[in-house]
Formats: C-alpha cells, structure tokens, sequence
C-alpha cells in the first residue's frame, strides 16, 4: 500500500483519463455509469487528500514519468499544487453528483461523463506539471472538454441551444487565441534557455540575471504569460467570454467553471511568476494590481445591472478574482497567504451559488430575477444556501469571504498599498449591495404574479441536488468560525512560493519516487 500512495501523483491525473474511456463503453448501460464515476470521484478526493498530507508532513514530492530526469515528464507535488488538487478534488465531486439528477439523461449517458473526467484529468494535470510545455497540453484538455460540457442540456433547462453554441463560440475563439499566445511565450522560454523544466528555467534564468546577460525579451515572455494566465482567469480585458458561458453552462459546469476553472489562472500566475520569473517580479507587481483593481471595478459594476442570476454571478466571478490577484500583485509572503485564503473561500461560496442557482432556475422556470419573489417559502433550502452564500461573497461574518477579505485588506494594508486597499473596499460595497439585492427579489416579499408567469415548479429538489449544496454551505461556514488550519496551509504555501529554492532542488536533484 505505502508503495501504491507513492504514485499519487500520477494517480490521480491517469485515472481520470482511464475513465474518460471507460465511460465510453458504458454508454449503453447509464447505471453503471452513475455509480461507477461516483465512486472513483470519491476515491480521487480521498487520495487527494492523502497527497497533502504527505507532502506537509514528508516536504515535495517529484514524480518522475520514465527516466528522462528534468527533459522528461515531472510531476511536482507541492503545498500548492497538492492543496490545488484538493480543491478540484471536492468541487468535481459535489458537482458530479449534482449532475446525476440536473443534466439530461441524454447528454449524461452519452458523452457527459467522459468529459468530465477529461476536465478533471486537465485541471489535476495543470497543477501537478513541472513542465511548462505540459502544462500548455493539459490547458488544451481543459479547453476542449470544458467547451463540450457547455452545451450540454440540463433537465427543464430554460437557457436555448442557440445561446448556448454562441457562447461556447466565443469560449472557443478567445482561448484559442490564448493558447496560440502561450505557445509563442513557451517556444520563445525554450529558445533562450534551451528546457522546459520549470525549475530548470528558474536556474537558468537567475544566473544569467546575476551575469548580466538576461535578453530583453524574457519580459516580453512574462508579459505574454500575463495575457494567458489572464485569459484563464478572465480578468480585465481579458473577461468578456466568462458573462456569456457561465450563464448558459449548466449550473454544475458553471460551479466548475467559476470555483476551479478561472482559479487555474491564478495558479499559474503563482507558479510562472514566483518560480521562473521571480527575479524581475517587482516590475510586473504595479501591472498585476492595476489589471487587479480593474477588474474588481469592471466585474463590481457589472453585476449591478444584471437581472439574469447567473449572469451576475458570472460577473461577480470576474470581480472577485480580482481580489485574487490584488493579493498576488502585493506579492508579500502575508499577502500571497491572504490571495490563497480568499481563493478557496470564493471557490466554495461561488461554487455553491451557481449550484443553488440550478435550483432556482428549475424551480422558477427562469433565470430572470424580476420575474421570481416570494420564494423563501416555496423554497425554504435555496433560499439559506443562496444567502450564506451572498454573505460569503460579500465578506459578512460568520462566514469564510469574511475571513478572506479581512486578511486581503490587513494584508494590504501592512504593505503600505493604502489606495488600491481604498479602492478594492469601497467596490466590495458593490458586491453587498448586489448580492443582497438578488436575493431579495428573489426570495423575499410576495410570491409572484402567477397569472402572468406561472406557477413555480412542484418538482421538489433530490438528495443529489441538496448534499452538494448543504455541503458547501457548511463548508461556507466552517471556515469562516474556524478559519486557523486554512490560514496556516496558506501561510506555508505562500513561504514556499517566497522561497523556491527547495521546489528547485527537489526536481534538479531528481528526488523520485
């Protein structure tokens, strides 16, 4: 058994991929499906956790696919990227179940299942890699199986087949573009130092900065990195395709999209950006917190006029991975901590969100706010899940968002960053005011006008629907009253991410196995 938890780190990207096959061959035979890809989601969550824990308690690990050393495929293990995998880990999970009752039987019998694992396989891929070629590959995967799932149908979906290819038209076309841009930034990183290993890179970077002979171009590499891993994360001007495919996604893909999927960009912002260009960070921080407070304002501001609850969750997404950033561009070890907190806080709030929505939209029949009310007593259990969810995002103790955001603005602070501080709390009034505002049209005052737009559906929401969400919610809450262990993952992390030098010499000295 010790021998088999060694391989984890492959483990849990190769299964994913071995199902997404399998799942193929059980088209005919929707059961199994169901509880087969149940069980080994469960499984990859608890053997994602195992990872963790080994890599706190036995340092990083480094993973090596053949014996190519750093020219082959590393996987690397870190706080980072193991607590990364942790949280794709539980999102996929909740999701999926959720999937076995909202998404059509159709879709999920057919191909659903199997680019779900091809989502997961790409996400657990992209923060396990030690190679920034590899990472390009599982992006690509991420990609193709998340425009896929866009267009798949839920049951009683109110959103047009026609809303849907548009949007994941320009999902495709943006990210395509994206791609072309990082692979142009990865040919380039090759060509001037001749590896792909990160940590490789790292090294060779920073001699030939000691030595004085860095090219001018390497900051133009770091600048395309910054158009891609924006583009990940949809952060200004880079934001305009989340609006459009997370409303018309079905809401598990939605929780996907905006609790996981937009974070990757965040996380290679870290990884890029503390490990290879860590030397010449300090003149791309004042670029980060400007596109930061940017898109805290575009996305705050947006989500103000939105009468479709999706699509000012979506635009709340783009806002709130502004803080994200803000946290990274301030760049200090309390900060970067801070940034960390903030983004599991707002995957488990915005995850949960999106997934209540689903409930709402099918028990409304629409996802038009102005044409709900009164639903706090047709629908008593949305109801407290979008709440504490909206007090989530809105930082409201007791819950987590509150945490987040005290420790982003303390953090800020500290570093002496008072305007971009000033101007991130005075836009998370917005985010009260929206959130709140949702939710009252929604579920408070008189139920509505039936003769016009019908009565709300009787149809009462399954176990499948409800243990994601009451399980999220909790989580909400958890870490709002007892927030210490995740300050502290945080804290250590971002010590790692200050301090690469024992990722580095971890994979050069090819400590495999």
């Amino acid at each position: 058994m010790i021998a088999d938890i060694t391989h984890l780190p492959i483990i849990v990207i190769a299964v994913p991929i071995l199902m997404a096959a399998i799942m193929i061959f059980l088209r005919s035979n929707a059961g199994v499906q169901k509880v087969l890809n149940i069980a080994v989601s469960f499984v990859m969550l608890v053997f994602s956790l195992i990872l963790l824990w080994q890599v706190w308690n036995g340092g990083i690990q480094v993973y090596e696919v053949g014996e190519w050393g750093k020219y082959g495929i590393i996987l690397v293990a870190d706080l980072l990227s193991s607590g990364m995998v942790v949280l794709s880990s539980l999102v996929s999970f909740l999701a999926l179940l959720y999937s076995l009752d909202y998404i059509e039987g159709k879709s999920l019998s057919s191909s659903y299942h199997s680019l779900f694992n091809l989502l997961v396989a790409g996400l657990n891929g992209t923060f396990l890699t030690g190679d920034i070629f590899n990472m390009f590959v599982f992006f690509e995967i991420l990609l193709l199986s998340s425009c896929a799932l866009v267009v798949a149908n839920e049951n009683g979906g109110v959103t047009k087949s026609s809303d849907k290819m548009e949007a994941t038209f320009k999902y495709l076309v943006l990210n395509m573009i994206g791609s072309i841009v990082m692979l142009i930034a990865v040919a380039s990183l090759y060509a001037t130092v001749g590896t792909l290993n990160m940590a490789d890179i790292s090294v060779k970077i920073s001699a030939m900065s000691a030595a004085g002979t860095l090219p001018w171009h390497t900051y133009a590499i770091a600048l395309l990195f910054i158009v891609v891993f924006g583009n990940k994360a949809a952060i200004f001007p880079m934001h305009y395709w989340l609006p459009d495919v997370h409303p018309t996604a079905p809401s598990p893909i939605s929780a996907m999209l905006s609790g996981v999927m937009i974070k990757v960009g965040a996380y290679g912002m870290l990884r890029v950006f503390f490990l290879i260009f860590k030397d010449a960070l300090f003149l791309f921080q004042p670029i980060i917190i400007f596109l930061a407070l940017a898109t805290i304002i575009i996305g705050a501001v947006s989500a103000v006029g939105q009468k479709d609850v999706k699509r000012l969750l979506a635009y709340s997404s783009v806002s709130q991975i502004g803080y994200v950033f803000l946290g990274i561009g301030f760049g200090t070890v309390y900060a970067l901590a801070a940034s960390l907190v903030f983004l599991v806080n707002h995957a488990i709030a915005k995850s949960m969100l999106f997934l209540t929505s689903g409930g709402i939209i099918h028990h409304a029949g629409t996802r038009d706010m102005t044409k709900m009310g009164g639903m706090m007593k047709t629908s008593p259990v949305m109801s407290v899940a979008f709440l504490i969810g909206a007090m989530s995002i809105a930082g409201l103790p007791p819950m987590g968002g509150f945490i987040a955001k005290f420790v982003l603005f303390d953090a800020g602070l500290l570093a002496e960053y008072y305007i971009p501080i000033a101007i991130a709390l005075f836009f998370a009034v917005f985010t009260l005011f929206y959130m709140f505002r949702a939710w009252l049209l929604m579920f408070w005052g008189e139920i509505r006008d039936v003769e016009k737009y019908g009565e709300y559906s009787s149809h009462g929401s399954s176990y499948m629907i409800i243990i994601p969400i009451v399980t999220l919610a909790a989580l909400a809450f958890v870490f709002g009253v007892y927030a210490e262990p995740l300050v502290a993952l945080s804290q250590a992390i971002a010590e790692q991410l200050i301090n690469p030098q024992p990722y580095i010499d971890a994979v050069m000295t090819r400590v495999v196995r």
